[in-house]
């Protein structure tokens, strides 16, 4: 196996996001009922990376001028674990926090930190997933090898070399000149339908402070078994969560007093092909943009709008936009790609999202004792709220990311309690 590889359009790209005020990393994490044995812990998470080589990697020394960045694999990383006891919840929500402030160096390896904080109720194992290194479903997967580890369960490795697979350009580029004047259609309606830039959340609140906050709630098994069986023909569960998140976002601007549209929330896709959806730590997922209706309407209304959006991007194959348009930039220097980077606060209010969204899906049973599963993206401002949402145990778990400059701790529950309430749409169209 090569000692090292180059990194991908997709990992450059959230490298360069990468910024000490607004860690560009992926939180996933498993609330257990069990206390764990650091130890025996220690040993499993080194069990992980052995299966997965990025998460042995870290970044080869590069110059200004070069015009790639390179992966370094390396045999047995120390293994990034820190231990906590935590007498309370807040002292818990305070070690995740800090966990969460800061992404993992990559100028050693590994590309991500676990933290395993003692509760009083259980155990928390959270991970930080450096964004350059892997998506959500990278960081589920490093987890799902870890709890296998530790379970003493075996972790087969996929009929693949995850090195070798690395390349989105062959999976989701524009591969004819008919792909490429449909992608630029699309580039120039999304242009029209956003003329106006989108609305950006009220601030209740926050402060002027680096990192994140984190909140979570969760659907009970039969309000996930209602919300699965009550969508819209032609919808997804997606749809109905990113048209929930528009109705929320609406609502939450009408009593702070804010513009409340044009509303449009980013929404990553998974480029992984259906034999190995679940599988290989590196960056797989895309993202697009979706607009939502101006007119205010509930929530169906909202989905069936947004499934016409997602039905083209599926059946074109638009996820594969971003990575189109990453060429330009992935031929530059590594210098000048940080500077365009840079410009982001000049450009913010024209091309970032109102609020994000990412749906991991329904996971396979975690081993172990685990009670919930969490995991957020990043939120860069002024996109200052990312929600991430995943199945598992026929509960659907909501967490929210949120930059301390948009909300405060109140205000992040508020918000999210208000998008779980909304997720109650088959009795509240309003």
């Amino acid at each position: 196996m090569a000692n090292t590889v180059p990194l991908d359009r997709l990992d450059e790209h959230f490298l360069v996001l990468d910024r000490d005020a607004e860690p560009w990393n992926v939180h996933f994490e498993a609330l257990l009922s069990e206390r764990l044995d650091a130890d025996r812990l220690a040993s499993a998470i080194a069990a992980a990376m052995r299966r997965n080589p990025i998460a042995r990697a870290s970044l080869a020394d590069a110059r200004p001028y070069d015009r790639r960045y390179h992966w370094r694999i390396a045999e047995s990383p120390a293994v990034p674990l820190t231990v906590a006891e935590c007498a309370t919840e807040a002292d818990v929500d305070a070690a995740r926090e800090a966990l969460l402030g800061r992404s993992p160096i990559l100028t050693t390896a590994p590309p991500f930190a676990v933290l395993l904080a003692h509760g009083p109720d259980g155990d928390a194992l959270v991970l930080n997933l450096h964004h350059a290194a892997g998506d959500g479903i990278a960081a589920a997967r490093l987890m799902r090898s870890i709890l296998l580890a530790y379970a003493g369960e075996t972790d087969p490795a996929p009929l693949l070399d995850p090195l070798a697979v690395r390349d989105v350009t062959q999976l989701a580029g524009a591969k004819t000149p008919a792909d490429r004047h449909l992608r630029r259609g699309a580039i120039l309606r999304h242009a029209a339908a956003t003329a106006v830039p989108p609305a950006r959340l009220a601030r209740s609140g926050g402060e002027d402070r680096p990192g994140y906050g984190v909140a979570h709630t969760a659907l009970t098994a039969a309000e996930t078994d209602a919300l699965v069986r009550a969508r819209p023909e032609g919808a997804t569960v997606n749809d109905v969560l990113l048209a929930a998140l528009a109705v929320t976002a609406r609502r939450w601007n009408v009593a702070h007093g804010r513009r409340a549209w044009p509303i449009t929330l980013t929404m990553p896709v998974n480029l992984r092909p259906p034999a190995w959806r679940d599988e290989v730590v590196g960056n797989f997922a895309s993202y697009v943009s979706i607009v939502m209706p101006i007119a205010p309407h509930g929530v169906r209304a909202t989905a069936e709008a947004v499934a016409a959006q997602t039905s083209e991007i599926k059946r074109h194959g638009l996820a594969g936009v971003v990575v189109d348009l990453l060429a330009g930039p992935s031929l530059s220097t590594i210098a000048t790609k940080h500077r365009l980077v840079d410009l982001i606060p000049l450009t913010g209010d024209v091309v970032v999202d109102t609020a994000s969204l990412s749906n991991l899906g329904t996971l396979p049973p975690l081993p172990g004792a685990v009670q919930a599963v969490r995991f957020s993206p990043p939120g860069r401002m002024p996109l200052g709220a990312a929600l991430g949402v995943l199945t598992h145990g026929g509960r659907m778990h909501l967490t929210l990311r949120y930059r301390h400059a948009e909300f405060d701790r109140t205000a992040a529950e508020q918000f999210l309690a208000l998008f779980r309430g909304v997720l109650a749409w088959p009795t509240d169209e309003g």
